[in-house]
């Protein structure tokens, strides 16, 4: 075997080598939610498992405690119930932050180490299912919201629905109108009232939110 052969093969088994060491840390990986801990961290079982040279496959890896980022910032924050069975994308952070939400500063690490499974963050990432129990979904300007409760700055009034109130009060404009009573002092009058009552509420029509409860 000439040497520049050997080299080859080391660079081959070198490349194989960090590859291996890569996966096994898993940097970025793919997952499903096996559960979700009482201090919000969930419980994620990777997707893709460990796989010996001869072929033989390892148990599934479960990593525990990992903390799950959403989509926040000064202006705008969403956030939505974990559930298991929820898939995730696996982040891996170079230096170990035990909560994002801790971060106020930028500081030196305190050691030098490359990815760890301890540093996994967990972001529910995945492909849009709109059989979900809240579907917030928006097409060319138009916003859909489903869910079953809606609250928007608080819960301590409700909305009334603009067909549901106009067909109450016009219904009760028609029976004021055809009502008649009997009346001592001025006779007995069998019609109803001499100028008919009208009702509009049209202005109270919300066009730009609607709601389907």
């Amino acid at each position: 075997m000439t040497n520049e052969t050997t080299a080859k093969n080391s660079i081959h088994d070198e490349s194989d080598l960090i590859a291996g060491i890569l996966s096994s840390f898993f940097i970025v990986d793919y997952g499903y939610v096996n559960k979700v801990n009482a201090d919000g961290t969930v419980d994620v079982t990777h997707a893709i498992k460990t796989m010996m040279k001869n072929g033989t496959e390892l148990s599934e890896t479960i990593t525990p405690g990992v903390e799950v980022l959403t989509f926040s910032g000064a202006g705008f924050a969403l956030k939505w119930d974990i559930t298991p069975g929820d898939r995730v994308l696996l982040l891996g952070l170079k230096d170990y932050i035990p909560k994002v939400g801790d971060v106020s500063k930028a500081e030196a690490p305190t050691a030098y180490v490359h990815y760890e499974r301890a540093n996994l963050k967990a972001m529910p990432l995945c492909v849009f299912s709109d059989s979900a129990k809240t579907v917030i979904q928006s097409d060319k300007g138009k916003l859909s919201v489903k869910a079953d409760k809606i609250e928007l700055n608080g819960n301590a009034k409700q909305f009334v629905t603009w067909a549901e109130l106009n067909a109450a009060l016009s219904s009760f404009v028609t029976a004021l109108n055809n009502h008649t009573h009997t009346n001592g002092n001025q006779g007995s009058p069998t019609g109803p009232v001499m100028t008919p009552l009208s009702l509009d509420i049209s202005a109270a029509r919300s066009t730009t939110v609607v709601t389907g409860g």
